[in-house]
Order: C-alpha cells, then sequence, then structure tokens
C-alpha cells in the first residue's frame, strides 16, 4: 500500500526534517481518492520516486522545498505520495488523470524523470482537464498542451569540477562513476561531466538496470572493500544506495576519496572531497510559488552550473588544498557544459 501525508504537512513548523519523514513513512491514510476530493483548496500532489523519501539527498532536499512552501501557502493542500514500485505509482498517477473536471485546481508533480514515460503513455489516451497541471521532473521536453511542464537541473558543469578534484586526489588509481542505472539521462549527464573533468582512466559501474539502483546500500557496502583496492576515487550517483559508501568510508580507513550528491554531505565522511549540489528545494519552492500565483510555470527549462541551481561545494577539510583551482576552472566548467548541449 502506498502511504500518503496530507494537510499534516502544515503542521510541522519547527521539526526538523526526519521528523516529517517519519510521518510520512509510517502513517498509512484513509484512501488517496477520499483525501483529495474532500478539500475545496487548491490541491498539489507529489509523486516521489519510488524508494526516494528518506535518502538524505536529492528527494529529502524536494521535501524540504514542499514543507516552506505549505509553511508559505498554507491554504493549498498538499499530498505526498511515496510508492513502494514504478507499477504503484502508476496506479497513483493514473486514477488521478481519469478524474473528472471540478473547479479546483490541481497539480500533479512527477519528482523522477522514471515517471515520464509513463505519464506519457496515460496521456495519449486521457487529455488533461482544465483544472489540472503537470510538472515534470528532469526532462527538457516540450509538449503541445501549455498546462505540462518541465525543467532539468544539468549536474554536468559541477560534475566536471568534482572531476578535476579527483584528478588531483587519485595518484596513480583509476577513478570510479559509480551509477544508480543506465537508464536515468540526468545521472548519465552527471558521468558525462565527471568523465570529462577528470581526464584520466575512469571505470563505469551500474548497479541494476532501474529504478533499485537507487536503493543498494548494503550492496555497495559490501562492494567497497573491492573498489577500495582498486580506485583512487568514486563517484557515485545511486540516491540511496551512496549510504553505504559513506558508511563504509568511516569505518575503514582504507576508503578512497568521495563525492557527496546533492546536498552538501561532507558531514558524512571525511573521505568526501566536495559535494555536487541541486537547489533542488529552492528551485520547487520557486515553481508552486509561480503555480500558486499565476496558474502557470516555466516550459521546458535547463539549469546548470551557472544559474547556481547546480554546483560543486568543497569539503570544509578540502577548501584550503582545492579553492584556488576549483576557482580557476569554475568558466571552463561553465564553457563545457554549455558546449555538451549544443545542437539540443
Amino acid at each position: 500500500m502506498h502511504r500518503t501525508i496530507q494537510h499534516t504537512i502544515h503542521n510541522i513548523y519547527g521539526f526538523a526534517i526526519w521528523t516529517i519523514l517519519s510521518v510520512l513513512l509510517f502513517t498509512s491514510c484513509q484512501s488517496s481518492d477520499e483525501q483529495e476530493l474532500e478539500s475545496s483548496h487548491p490541491q498539489i500532489v507529489f509523486l516521489f520516486s519510488p524508494g526516494g523519501l528518506g535518502d538524505m539527498s536529492y528527494n529529502d532536499c524536494i521535501l524540504e522545498g514542499v514543507q516552506r512552501f505549505k509553511l508559505d501557502q498554507p491554504e493549498t493542500d498538499i499530498y505526498i505520495y511515496s510508492p513502494e514500485s514504478l507499477d504503484e505509482a502508476e496506479k497513483i498517477f493514473s486514477d488521478w488523470l481519469v478524474r473528472p473536471e471540478s473547479n479546483i485546481p490541481v497539480l500533479f508533480v512527477l519528482a523522477t524523470s522514471d515517471y515520464e514515460p509513463i505519464a506519457e503513455r496515460y496521456l495519449k489516451e486521457h487529455s488533461l482537464t482544465a483544472n489540472k497541471s503537470i510538472l515534470l521532473f528532469e526532462s527538457r521536453k516540450r509538449y503541445s498542451d501549455p498546462n505540462i511542464h518541465t525543467f532539468q537541473i544539468s549536474m554536468y558543469g559541477a560534475s566536471y569540477l568534482a572531476g578535476a578534484t579527483a584528478s588531483r586526489c587519485c595518484g596513480d588509481k583509476k577513478a570510479l562513476a559509480l551509477l544508480a542505472n543506465d537508464s536515468d539521462s540526468p545521472i548519465g549527464i552527471a558521468r558525462d561531466g565527471f568523465i570529462a573533468g577528470f581526464q584520466g582512466e575512469c571505470d563505469v559501474e551500474y548497479l541494476a538496470d532501474d529504478w533499485t539502483g537507487y536503493i543498494q546500500s548494503s550492496l555497495t557496502y559490501q562492494k567497497m572493500s573491492e573498489w577500495s583496492r582498486e580506485y583512487g576515487y568514486i563517484f557515485p550517483v545511486a540516491g540511496g544506495s551512496n549510504a553505504g559508501i559513506y558508511r563504509y568510508s568511516r569505518e575503514n580507513e582504507d576508503s578512497p576519496f568521495l563525492a557527496g550528491m546533492d546536498i552538501d554531505q561532507s558531514g558524512l565522511s571525511n573521505k568526501i572531497t566536495g559535494s555536487v549540489i541541486k537547489e533542488i528545494d529552492r528551485l520547487i519552492f520557486e515553481y508552486l510559488m509561480e503555480w500558486s500565483t499565476t496558474g502557470t510555470m516555466p516550459e521546458a527549462q535547463l539549469y546548470g552550473l551557472e544559474s547556481g541551481y547546480s554546483d560543486w561545494e568543497l569539503s570544509p577539510l578540502y577548501e584550503a588544498e582545492f579553492k584556488d583551482i576549483m576557482e580557476q576552472i569554475r568558466q571552463q566548467a561553465i564553457t563545457k557544459e554549455n558546449e555538451y548541449y549544443e545542437g539540443d
């Protein structure tokens, strides 16, 4: 059964993010149909990635932005779904899509690019009613329906800087770009940026061929003893699976150097030289505020290193060593990122 949190979001003022998550993950509410139809307020429905909430990274950062919006706009009802699989997510979306038109404006937020094929399949059969809008994360596709909005935060430029940092840490060892899967385009972009910035021998490994690559922390912990012997730096883009890597690095002195992901994760290990930052909390707050006040949002936007919504943030332990060189090559990283997208 999927788990939801509805009006309770506006009661979390002053609580830490883990408190929100404990309510979300352990409270099973009444059916979603009953919840979302009983209110006359504007509604925002969030469909998070399967197993995503609680990752102490991207998804939790999104939730912080949602919390901030709810505190600013208490009259908007927010419903959050944390499905356990893509099949469950598909049912939640398809059930919402076929609901009859009403006078209540509703925004459905698909918080991962994994949902784009699902949305496109159902939208071929069912058009959006006038009161409904969709926001799809990590996509730049333009849709003919003006009520379907997309954006992507590019990790290429920030990952390029991470690669340049890694090249100065590895010595004579290789680097490893560790990805959740080979089908999620945003992490493929991060891989490409890291390899370009590293400019050395870099292996690429995938944890799975689907979304389950984001929830393999036990596997990554087990594999770290092997990876530590072979690699001088690991660039992990695998969501919750990264937890196993960071745990190993705290417990074992032989750990290679590491990168943090999505938020500043320097506190998780002294081997983390810096973190690829996505200001997704700030961006989602701004998008929700735009929808709330105007009824629309920007279309098919790309936000890279130059925008300030993505960045490479050095950990305090390594700032003195790498700050100057990062500042020197920052414009180079921006240029490389812009070149990467030329012709798209």
